[in-house]
């Protein structure tokens, strides 16, 4: 993983998996450096999120339903895809990002594709 500035992230290559980072701290979600946005947007990129949407995420419904939820009992949340978003350079010097490299991608999928199959043996029936 290279930890990298906000000017030295805009000359990644497309493709590129990254997340906001602090020292000692992971910020966000990560993300896909995915595509330009166009010379009329600057230096800025669609990212594509890894992780997916929880359904009506920006409903008023939703969030008044998770607010008068009961905390000892489970809530489930329906998901609906991933998003790509616009990330526009437009951050503080002090804004840094964690870039991993291919083995650390293939590392997470590996662990995500194990978490599907290989724990199963460990579940109580």
């Amino acid at each position: 993983m290279r930890i990298l500035t906000a000017q030295e992230f805009t000359k990644e290559p497309y493709g590129t998996v990254y997340i906001h980072y602090k020292p000692q701290m992971f910020i966000g979600q990560p993300n896909i450096k995915s595509e330009p946005r166009g010379d009329k947007f600057g230096k800025s990129w669609w990212a594509t999120n890894v992780l997916p949407w929880a359904k009506g995420d920006s409903n008023v419904k939703v969030d008044e339903e998770f607010n008068e939820w009961d905390k000892n009992h489970r809530y489930e949340l329906e998901t609906e895809g991933f998003c790509t978003d616009d990330a526009i350079y437009n951050h503080d010097d002090d804004i840094l990002y964690a870039v991993f490299n291919k083995e650390e991608v293939k590392g997470m999928i590996n662990r995500l594709i194990e978490s599907l199959y290989g724990c199963e043996k460990h579940n109580v029936k």
